[in-house]
């Protein structure tokens, strides 16, 4: 286990409850070694839990958020729009927070 609770709220992060806290991090872990040279991440750092922190905090907030915001609505021939509504994938936004927080060598994984 890379990361704990205690190391979780030390580094500033609270969105995720202490109950469901492992299974998140269980999440970030195996998504983080799935990206890893090795599948082993050797050598964690302060970055690479704050790293995992976010991961859980995305996975976390994925499943416990409205997903699909209401931008307009139509009826029968008038219709508003009030917004355009963007969403990065979760997959887009695991890869952003891997490339910020392991370096390269810790995510190639060869050819």
């Amino acid at each position: 286990m890379y990361i704990t609770y205690g190391d979780y709220q030390s580094l500033g992060y609270s969105a995720v409850p202490k109950e469901e806290f492992k299974r998140y991090s269980d999440m970030a872990e195996k998504t983080a070694k799935r990206f890893a040279a090795g599948h082993k991440i050797v050598n964690i750092n302060c970055d690479n839990k704050r790293g995992l922190c976010e991961i859980a905090d995305l996975y976390y907030t994925e499943k416990n958020q409205l997903n699909h915001p209401v931008s307009g609505f139509s009826n029968e021939n008038y219709r508003e729009q009030y917004f355009q509504v963007e969403q990065v994938s979760l997959a887009r936004q695991i890869w952003e927070v891997l490339c910020l927080y392991f370096t390269p060598e810790q995510l190639y994984r060869g050819v």
